[in-house]
């Protein structure tokens, strides 16, 4: 496991620069005690992620499994992995610098993919590289949401984002895992646009077809809402669809094939336009989350979901989708979505009430918990992501008012680290501890005329969050081994 490798100091060893490195040196991989350490003047906060990276990280096993490297990713003891909570994981593992785990993780259900299984994959893979007996029968009884090969889709997108590792983009495993859900497995189960509203309940059933046997009626869930019967289509089902044709809109894309980008566009429009059409209440101003065998709309779990998948662009239903999912009772699994969620929209004491009283809550001690307390506070409350596809570092200070700094050191990305310091949310300073030279998008909650990086002005663009607060922003390149300073003034 990775904390008797921490004990025992073995983790050393050095990362080659990525293809696309304007240098030619090596870049030293760190402990992962060194990876990601978080301080802030807010011990609260502080508090709060030095709980969640203990937790993770005891989670994580290297790879003398059989099935390599993994962390627990389901009910704790279970000693698995299953897709949805993997897909949700991964960013947060990433910030902790298990990328290797993600990737050996998503492969192993990628290239479990299989006709004879209606082109699904395992639900849930245990450290023997097995599928998990609790999940798993034979290939005609089994669990499986229909939800999770598009969830995954778009969490491989992201991981290529924050590594730049090209497998995701061109490994056999991967691209035949793609290529059979946007097409067998959409019409296997009957999710195309124009059929989804009329399919049946239960599909692709085995010939002894059991209504008590959780391993039939569950063979294919059109959500990961799992006790509603009835249930033909989940509104996060069609949230999911809409995220994995654009991930794979832009995964096409990156190959160089127009044509599937563009006709996988078009297809994640057609799943939105459901959306905002029929699943929207104009009356009661939320989403409908349950359309039934019966052909009628019903109120439950799966709302979030729209959030997550980023399905729709109305800010005015992103708002009151906010105020809909702050007036209800969520279970961890929800609620450890929410710091990122939150703070990415633009609901910051929201997003750090959840962030802090996550260690605190019941079932605290599910992975999902820790993992997203990693995201929400790295990238939600330090702003920081990754784009491989621009070559660029972003940041943003979301601090609480109350906290004067916080410095977040060593985050993986690409070959190497960046290390990002704020002071309140008027001052950040990065260091770039990657072989190549980045685009740093430097932004700033508020509304500036200029920013100055190294005393040097930089015009500012301004743009808005869902919850209306002003963002400005701008371009600066960060080369290697550089550190950058930047700031505004109020206007």
């Amino acid at each position: 496991m990775i904390k008797q490798i921490l004990i025992a100091g073995l983790i050393a060893g050095y990362m080659t620069g990525c293809d696309s490195s304007s240098k030619e040196h090596t870049v030293k991989k760190l402990s992962y005690e060194e990876t990601s350490t978080f301080t802030s003047s807010d011990k609260e906060l502080e508090k709060a992620y030095n709980w969640a990276k203990r937790m993770a990280l005891s989670y994580a096993h290297d790879d003398n499994d059989p099935v390599g490297c993994w962390y627990e990713a389901a009910l704790p003891q279970r000693e698995a992995f299953c897709m949805r909570d993997v897909s949700h994981q991964s960013v947060g593992a990433q910030i902790l610098g298990l990328s290797a785990h993600n990737k050996n993780m998503f492969l192993r259900f990628a290239e479990n993919i299989s006709e004879g299984k209606d082109w699904c994959t395992y639900w849930e893979m245990n450290r023997y590289n097995k599928p998990a007996p609790a999940d798993y029968a034979n290939d005609s009884e089994f669990w499986y949401n229909l939800n999770a090969n598009f969830d995954m889709m778009q969490a491989c997108l992201k991981m290529y984002q924050w590594t730049g590792d090209k497998d995701y983009l061109t490994d056999g495993r991967f691209t035949n895992f793609y290529e059979k859900s946007v097409n067998e497995y959409i019409h296997r189960w009957a999710l195309e646009p124009e059929k989804i509203m009329d399919r049946p309940p239960y599909m692709n059933s085995p010939e002894n077809f059991n209504p008590d046997n959780n391993f039939h009626t569950c063979r294919g869930l059109p959500s990961y809402v799992e006790n509603f019967r009835g249930l033909t289509v989940g509104v996060d089902l069609l949230a999911s669809l809409y995220a994995g044709f654009n991930a794979y809109s832009t995964i096409s894309e990156l190959n160089g094939n127009q044509q599937k980008a563009q006709d996988a566009r078009k297809k994640a429009a057609a799943y939105q336009t459901l959306l905002e059409d029929k699943w929207w209440s104009t009356d009661s101003l939320y989403y409908h989350t349950f359309w039934t065998k019966d052909n009628e709309f019903y109120r439950g779990e799966g709302v979030p979901f729209v959030l997550w998948f980023n399905a729709t662009s109305d800010k005015d239903r992103i708002c009151a989708t906010v105020n809909d999912i702050l007036k209800r009772e969520w279970n961890v699994e929800n609620m450890s979505a929410f710091p990122m969620l939150f703070y990415r929209l633009g609901y910051y004491d929201e997003a750090y009430r959840f962030l802090v009283s996550l260690p605190k809550t019941n079932r605290s001690e599910y992975p999902e918990v820790s993992y997203g307390i990693i995201e929400g506070t790295v990238s939600g409350v330090m702003g920081i992501t990754s784009s491989a596809i621009n070559n660029s570092v972003t940041t943003c200070s979301r601090l609480p008012k109350k906290a004067q700094e916080a410095e977040i050191k060593n985050v993986p990305i690409f070959d190497g680290y960046v290390t990002v310091k704020h002071q309140n949310r008027k001052s950040t300073r990065i260091k770039n501890h990657t072989s190549k030279e980045l685009t740093w998008e430097v932004a700033f909650v508020g509304e500036y005329t200029e920013i100055t990086v190294d005393k040097k002005a930089y015009p500012a663009i301004i743009s808005w969050d869902a919850h209306g607060n002003p963002i400005t922003k701008c371009s600066v390149v960060l080369p290697a081994g550089s550190t950058l300073n930047a700031e505004v003034t109020a206007i």
